[in-house]
């Protein structure tokens, strides 16, 4: 049989009586005529009640054994009343899709629960006997998502058509960031109106949940592989969150695909290794280094290295600052949000040196993977969710950098021009630094960026100072200023004969 519910590759006829069997049991023993009443005639329910009541000699009934779904076991010798319960179950089982079963057999889940049975998803393989097929499991599953804990929906995959039993995917963990994608974390952690998150840390409370889906594992082992220090109370209370609020609908959904994505497609970063690793180093950049790189491209104001520090190991593991090295891991809740407006105001020959620095070190381990990455799905699946969170694309790189202004500025003040959220400002600033510095700072930063080549055409090509600066479209004392900055030696004039001297 090729119903939908069997999957492109449908179903023998067997399984599809087997299962047609179990659901006309179901519905035999727990159905009411109110329920059918679009099914048949009324004349048909008088001997459907009777049917229920009344049993032929010889069988369970009639002999005082209670059997649960003993209808599944004995057919009813009634051919009209047999005849309602199989067109019952073949309803079900036509239906355009799993959730779309699902959907049609949650009234008749919902009655076996009344009768005082539990129909937990980790039990419904055992109704028919166990013979039933996986597409009616998946279909008996996702009709119990709305009845059962969010944990278990996470477990049992109850939000996707490929719902299944849970099983051991502990392995996920090493692919999971402890706290999960930026990107990730701005689409789907939950904010109150005011603005402000509804979950505090909700970034590594979703990893755990990432690694939840369609996993036995407990919640506080979750947390142990994922290397956090949430408690299992905290990622209850998140799920429980995701399940109330409208806008969050299809987080779950969500979780599950990218939960799938990871399981299919792997990641280039090993988080596992990096934590390992680098939780235990004080220190990533040379601060010297950066204090020179500081002068030359900022006013003043200039942030300390710790930032810097903090950058590099929030980048290389994936982990938030607070898990790092006490050397270096804000303490405060005042540091956190210094590091949090580090992180939006950092410039970009900043971050390029950040950049460069975190690359030195996974060569010096000789790891080869990318510095970070994000997971990116398939944009049509994600289209029709409803998610508590902007996409993160939805603002160009040009816009961003035409809604920042010069000089110091306010990131609701650049959310309001673009229309979004100050989280999603946050973030793009952090993906994409802008260069908000004054006219004469930005000189400054553009001269930082250039002052390599400069030396090799002055000191190995011989070029003067004025011809670099006519070759860059700059002043001579902008070059000669830049040389003395970075230890540069000026040659005397003439120190190259038969080089024409300029008047």
């Amino acid at each position: 049989m090729r119903w939908p519910l069997y999957g492109p590759g449908g179903a023998a006829l067997q399984a599809v009586l087997c299962d047609a069997r179990c659901l006309g049991g179901l519905v035999l023993n727990h159905a009411t005529a109110n329920d059918l009443t679009d099914l048949a005639e009324p004349e048909v329910f008088q001997r459907w009640e009777r049917n229920r009541t009344h049993q032929p000699d010889g069988s369970p009934r009639a002999r005082g054994v209670q059997r649960p779904d003993q209808q599944a076991y004995f057919a009813p010798d009634d051919a009209a009343t047999a005849a309602v319960a199989a067109t019952a179950a073949v309803q079900i089982l036509t239906a355009p899709s799993v959730p779309a079963a699902g959907q049609a057999v949650q009234w008749l889940t919902d009655r076996v629960v009344v009768s005082g049975r539990p129909l937990h998803p980790g039990g419904v393989a055992l109704l028919g006997g166990g013979t039933i097929s996986p597409g009616l499991q998946a279909a008996l599953r996702c009709s119990r998502e709305p009845k059962v804990m969010p944990v278990a929906r996470l477990r049992h995959r109850t939000a996707v058509a490929s719902t299944r039993a849970p099983s051991n995917q502990d392995a996920r963990a090493a692919v999971l960031p402890t706290a999960l994608w930026p990107e990730w974390s701005l689409r789907l952690a939950p904010w109150h109106a005011s603005g402000k998150p509804v979950a505090r840390r909700a970034d590594e409370l979703l990893t755990v949940a990432c690694l939840l889906v369609g996993n036995t594992t407990k919640i506080h082992a979750a947390t142990r592989l994922t290397g956090t220090t949430v408690s299992s109370h905290n990622v209850s209370s998140l799920l429980a969150v995701l399940t109330r609020r409208r806008d969050c609908a299809d987080v779950l959904h969500a979780l599950v695909l990218l939960a799938d994505h990871l399981d299919q497609h792997g990641s280039p970063i090993d988080y596992a290794r990096r934590r390992a690793l680098f939780n235990p180093c004080s220190s990533f950049v040379e601060p010297a280094q950066w204090r020179d790189l500081q002068h030359q491209i900022r006013a003043n104001h200039l942030p300390g290295s710790v930032h810097a520090q903090r950058w590099i190991f929030h980048t290389l593991t994936g982990s938030p600052p607070r898990l790092a090295h006490p050397a270096i891991a804000p303490a405060t809740s005042s540091q956190r949000e210094q590091y949090l407006r580090f992180r939006w105001r950092i410039l970009p020959a900043e971050a390029d040196l950040l950049m460069h620095t975190a690359r030195s070190i996974l060569d010096a381990h000789g790891i080869d993977e990318p510095v970070q990455w994000t997971p990116r799905l398939n944009a049509a699946s994600l289209r029709l969710l409803h998610l508590p969170g902007p996409d993160p694309d939805s603002v160009t790189v040009a816009r961003l950098h035409q809604a920042v202004p010069v000089g110091d500025f306010a990131v609701a003040q650049v959310a309001q021009a673009l229309n979004t959220t100050t989280a999603h400002v946050i973030y793009l600033l952090s993906r994409h630094p802008v260069d908000w510095s004054p006219p004469r700072f930005r000189r400054t930063q553009h001269t930082a960026t250039r002052i390599g080549q400069w030396r090799t055409w002055y000191e190995h090509d011989h070029l003067s100072l004025q011809d670099i600066a006519d070759q860059e479209g700059t002043s001579l004392a902008t070059v000669r200023l830049a040389f003395l900055k970075n230890d540069v030696p000026i040659r005397p004039a003439g120190s190259y004969p038969g080089r024409p001297r300029r008047k």
